[in-house]
């Protein structure tokens, strides 16, 4: 079987990217920023409405 390459992460924002205070940390900036040093893809999911993703 070949070798599948990573091209995008999805994270949900809540409890995984975010902690339950909402802060982003320098933890997880500094993982987003190594995905893209690598070329790969990133981006956020949420059950949230739009509106409710406003922080």
């Amino acid at each position: 079987m070949p070798e599948q390459k990573i091209r995008l992460v999805l994270a949900d924002v809540d409890g995984t990217l975010v902690t339950k205070d909402k802060i982003l940390t320098p933890r997880a900036i500094r993982a987003v920023e190594r995905l893209r040093e690598r070329g790969i893809l990133f981006t956020i999911t949420s059950g949230r409405p739009p509106k409710g993703m406003k922080m």
